[in-house]
This record gives C-alpha cells, structure tokens and sequence, in this order.
C-alpha cells in the first residue's frame, strides 16, 4: 500500500530536514507548486517550519510522523505457520496440509482401524482466530483514522481562520472571504503584504523576491500564483523588463 504524498513529505523532511521546495518536489517527483502549496498546508498545522531557506518537522510534525508509521505497521497482515513449519497468510488461502491417518492397530481378536485425523483442522481454527484478530484491529485502527481524520478538518478549519487559504490572493476575494478587519490586522502585523490589488503571505512574497532577475524565457515555468503575482508587480512598477531580457525588481 503506498503512502499518501502528504505522509511522504514529512517522512522526507525528516530524514533530511532543511530541504528546499525544489529539492523536496524533485525527490517526490511532483511539481514545484504542489510541493509549495503542500508545505504552506502543513506549515499552517503546525507540522514544519521554516529552517533557512528550506523546511523542517516540527516537535508536532515528528509526533505525527510517528504516528502515521506506527499506523501503517499495525495495519500488516500476520503470519500463522502449519505443524510442519509451512508459513500461511493470514489473508490468502490457507496452505494445503496433507492428510494424516493413524497406523491400523492390531487386536487379539480382530483387526481394528482407527478414524483418520486431520491434523489440518488444528490450523484452519488458528488461522480463523488470526483472521478474526485481525479483524478487530483493522476496525480498531479504521476508528483511529476516522477520528484523525476528523481532528485534521478541525485543525484545517481553524488554520483556515488564521491564514490565508492560498498564498496569493486578490484583496476582494480576501475580504470577501475573511472580513475586511481580519485582513487589514494581517497587513498590520506583517504577516501578509499589499501588492495592488493582491494580498501576499509574506513568506511566499519573500522567497518570491529572491528569485529575481527572472530571464524572460524562465517566467513562463513559474507557478501560478508567481505569475499572478509577478503581473501585479509590474503594474505597480515595481518590477520593470530589462533590455528585452530579463525582469528586475524595483523594490528595495
């Protein structure tokens, strides 16, 4: 069963913390803007932070992780073994077992035949209590992520209500969605910036701005909310398109 891509990103940051959004997309093999808009979600939960120029798990981020493994695990199917040794899958078909009969035993007066035993009944009952076991465990951890699953939403729903929903949105649409006061308070503390008509998380605006100058040629493999961002800019002249080559920032 392979992991979810979220499960992924954290077992990654864990095993090399410090990695950029490039390096991370490009080890998962996904794109740069998903990778981005992956780590803004969990960054919002409180699973990683910001460590340089690239992310880390957070104390909550490793607590999960490690939840998440232990998870996986528990959910492995278990193994019975036959009186002779042969391994039998708890979940597949049991394995055949031959048939043993008892010796034919002699008598004084007649010759008497015991009943065959099947020695094989002694596993199917075993691999049926192993099943049922399993059974339970799977429902048990069905529960676990049921209620996981419940507990995120909640932690989405209130990050919702502390951060922006994309990293770039047009002011209106913020206001629309957030309450002109609640937005304006974001602006004031910093923790978005005002780019004409757009509302930027502060973060992204700054990884944004250390990209130029921006060849002409590289601005159509930027993500989208760059490139929204990028027009924006240049209508607020704060960027301007140098000799027909390359974009440079005005702002200081």
């Amino acid at each position: 069963m392979s992991k979810p891509l979220t499960h992924r990103v954290l077992e990654t940051l864990h095993k090399n913390p410090g990695l950029s959004v490039k390096e991370i997309s490009e080890l998962l093999g996904i794109s740069v803007e998903r990778a981005r808009n992956l780590l803004y979600k969990l960054k919002s939960s409180g699973f990683v932070e910001r460590a340089g120029k690239g992310y880390m798990l957070t104390e909550r981020g490793a607590r999960f992780l490690e939840y998440l493994e232990k998870s996986r695990k528990s959910a492995s199917p278990e193994r019975v073994e036959t009186s002779s040794g042969q391994p039998v899958e708890s979940l597949g078909r049991p394995a055949q077992v031959t048939l043993v009969e008892t010796p034919v035993v002699e008598s004084a007066s007649r010759r008497e035949l015991v009943e065959p035993r099947y020695t094989h009944l002694d596993v199917v009952e075993e691999l049926k209590r192993k099943v049922e076991s399993l059974e339970k465990r799977v429902e048990s951890l069905e529960r676990a992520v049921r209620n996981l699953e419940q507990a995120m939403q909640t932690r989405q729903r209130r990050a919702e209500s502390i951060v922006l929903e994309e990293p770039v949105m047009f002011y209106s649409d913020a206001v629309n969605k957030y309450g002109q006061v609640y937005v304006e308070r974001l602006i004031s503390e910093g923790r978005v910036k005002k780019i004409g008509a757009l509302v930027v998380d502060s973060e992204f605006y700054g990884e944004f701005k250390a990209k130029f100058p921006i060849k002409i040629q590289e601005a159509d493999k930027l993500s989208h909310h760059e490139k929204i961002l990028l027009d924006e800019m240049r209508r607020e002249a704060m960027v301007v398109l140098f000799a027909g080559k390359e974009y440079r920032l005005l702002e200081t």
